[in-house]
């Protein structure tokens, strides 16, 4: 790759004067395909199936040279109108993205050129409305701006959608792991086996550069997790959940903040990674321990319950400083609890989501009385589960 960074105009940003079609008179439809094809990062296609993140930064690189050859309109081409019937507004124009998925080489040029006469196209439309599609839309009132009806008609509702079924992980978030997949107990880890795992990972290398683009940066440190997760097991993958607003935020790991203050020289890089897994399985011990000081506890059990759920929050709580998002974490710790002591797995998010009911917030450390009361509901509705 000859690029780790992308700059473009913001679409939201672009006025009427940037997309007006009679402020590229030369510009030919029929000359894009070939343009398209002559683009330098056009000879870099990423292969079919490769990371979204590739694959998204690599539209990215043929967007600003086509910027560079075309002017700040063609950012456009990633997005097109629809008229839907929204509810409690009507029919109003939403914008949606374009799609365009990396298949062989000569299919997607061809459908990055379509795509950019399309957005020509659409400019050519809201210029004059044509079609009568627009103009109902349009907010009411004296318009001093000059811009044609159709134009402030789709850039009023300032609604969009996108897929977000392309943006998928392969390596999951620690929270979303069940105590089966993290519990220490049913593993053997050696933390002398990490500094030859993390050097394997992490070289000066395969480090993208401080001002890489946040896709390549991202992309490197889920190889570092996909390495640890087949090194050691997925429980692994909670090395970067750290305290605050890191990487995953809201975690109990206090070696590792994110790429942008963790990532310094290789050699600070691969130590700091080290720390924070070994860091991430005391804590996983740790908490094992704290369960085993409660386990097993009967659901009539009504104070045991109070008492470890009270107990478990708090220690949660000073792990995570209350930073942001901590109740992630005591949320996690809490299910985890519950899947230890045996309660059906189908009940656990329904019992936490009445038990918290949104009463623990990012920042604050909450109050005695609401962390009492909190653990009294989850005894109470474990003893009626």
């Amino acid at each position: 790759m000859t690029t780790d960074r992308v700059r473009l105009p913001q679409f939201h940003q672009l006025t009427w004067r940037d997309v007006d079609p009679a402020g590229r008179p030369d510009f030919e439809p029929a000359a894009v395909a070939a343009l398209v094809r002559s683009l330098p990062p056009a000879a870099e296609i990423p292969p079919a199936g490769t990371d979204w993140r590739l694959a998204d930064f690599w539209r990215d690189r043929m967007t600003q040279v086509l910027v560079e050859r075309l002017g700040d309109w063609v950012v456009g081409w990633r997005n097109t109108v629809v008229m839907e019937d929204y509810p409690g507004r009507g029919v109003i124009p939403i914008w949606w993205d374009v799609e365009l998925p990396i298949t062989t080489p000569a299919e997607t040029l061809d459908r990055l050129a379509a795509a950019v006469v399309a957005w020509h196209e659409l400019t050519v439309e809201l210029a004059t409305d044509a079609r009568g599609r627009f103009a109902a839309a349009a907010p009411a009132g004296t318009d001093s701006t000059g811009d044609p009806v159709a134009w402030r008609a789709v850039k009023a509702p300032g609604i969009g959608r996108s897929r977000p079924g392309r943006f998928t992980r392969s390596i999951p978030h620690p929270a979303s792991l069940s105590w089966a997949d993290v519990d220490p107990r049913g593993r053997a880890f050696d933390p002398a086996t990490v500094p030859a795992a993390v050097a394997a990972l992490v070289t000066a290398e395969t480090i993208p550069a401080e001002g890489a683009d946040w896709r390549l940066r991202d992309l490197w440190l889920e190889s570092v997790s996909a390495g640890f997760l087949q090194r050691y097991g997925q429980w692994a993958v909670g090395w970067r959940w750290s305290v605050g607003e890191g990487d995953l935020d809201g975690g109990p790991v206090g070696n590792w903040c994110c790429f942008s203050h963790s990532v310094t020289t290789p050699e600070a890089t691969a130590a700091a990674i080290v720390a924070s897994l070994v860091e991430w399985d005391d804590w996983l011990v740790d908490t094992a321990d704290r369960f085993d000081r409660f386990l097993p506890l009967p659901a009539g059990d009504l104070d045991g319950w109070e008492r470890a759920v009270a107990h478990l929050v708090t220690a949660v709580g000073d792990r995570t400083d209350y930073d942001s998002a901590w109740y992630n974490c005591c949320t996690t710790v809490l299910r985890w609890f519950l899947e230890a002591a045996g309660i059906a797995p189908a009940e656990h998010k329904k019992l936490l989501d009445h038990a918290i009911g949104g009463r623990f917030e990012s920042w604050t450390e909450p109050s005695r009385e609401v962390v009492a009361s909190v653990a009294e509901r989850v005894a109470g509705q474990v003893a009626g589960a």
